[in-house]
């Protein structure tokens, strides 16, 4: 009786441990998914750039194979590593120092500084259904969805400002406004389906200002296949093979 009570403890064990990596399983599947992002500049012509970002056990990985670059956010390590496949390497920043950097340039703007990049007022639902926020001289206009799972959002917010943070820090794209837009969409749990972003150029004559408009539409991939779950396995070897480099000398 003995002997027959412990063969079932272990089978009711093994059960719960199969059950248990079933469910941790379908957790990590549900919270995998990507967005792919088509950028233009002219919208009559074929995009200027296309993007892919995957969303995987916690991290985020952009890929943009056009310039060879890949760059994967890891908020559990706080690390934000940047590869560039052309030349074999990569760069290792840290979220605190990137944060605080950004915090410490804010801090020392003057008032008419940061005017110019806060937004003047509340978004604004516009008569095309965009929603608008920002100022004169730099502004969104967004086209938002509702994912099936809410916390696609705040993945897909979190990711969108440690990207914008890392293009102040060494791209000077300021960040704040669109900061602002990606709070907006985690808190109301949606997701981009479309950005336009305009930006307003002053002339140094007495020319009128240039406006540019740069359109990014995104397509979202609710789950990842068998090829994404492969690329995301070649990133994480690339990281391990790639030559580790400064920030001065992968930016330069």
């Amino acid at each position: 009786m003995r002997i027959f009570e412990s063969s079932l403890t272990v089978i009711v064990l093994q059960f719960v441990l199969i059950v248990g990596i079933a469910v941790g399983q379908s957790e990590r599947d549900m919270n995998a998914f990507r967005i792919d992002i088509d950028i233009y500049e002219d919208e009559g012509k074929p995009p200027v750039s296309c993007v892919q970002t995957i969303f995987c056990e916690g991290q985020y990985i952009e890929l943009d194979d056009a310039k060879g670059r890949i760059t994967v956010v890891d908020p559990g390590l706080g690390q934000i590593t940047i590869l560039d496949s052309i030349r074999k390497s990569f760069v290792r920043l840290e979220m605190a120092d990137i944060e605080r950097q950004l915090n410490q340039v804010r801090s020392e703007m003057t008032s008419d500084q940061l005017r110019k990049f806060l937004s003047d007022g509340d978004p604004v639902i516009e008569v095309d259904n965009y929603v608008s926020v920002g100022n004169e001289w730099f502004r969104y206009k967004f086209r938002s969805v509702t994912p099936a799972n809410p916390s696609m959002a705040i993945s897909y917010g979190d990711f969108a400002n440690w990207s914008a943070r890392v293009n102040a820090r060494y791209y000077n794209a300021p960040p704040f406004i669109r900061m602002q837009l990606n709070h907006m969409l985690m808190d109301q749990r949606q997701l981009p389906a479309e950005l336009r972003r305009l930006t307003v150029v002053p002339s140094k004559n007495e020319a009128p200002a240039k406006k540019e408009e740069v359109i990014a539409r995104m397509i979202i991939k609710e789950s990842l296949s068998e090829s994404d779950r492969t690329r995301v396995a070649s990133v994480m070897k690339s990281m391990d093979e790639y030559k580790k480099t400064t920030d001065k000398e992968f930016f330069r």
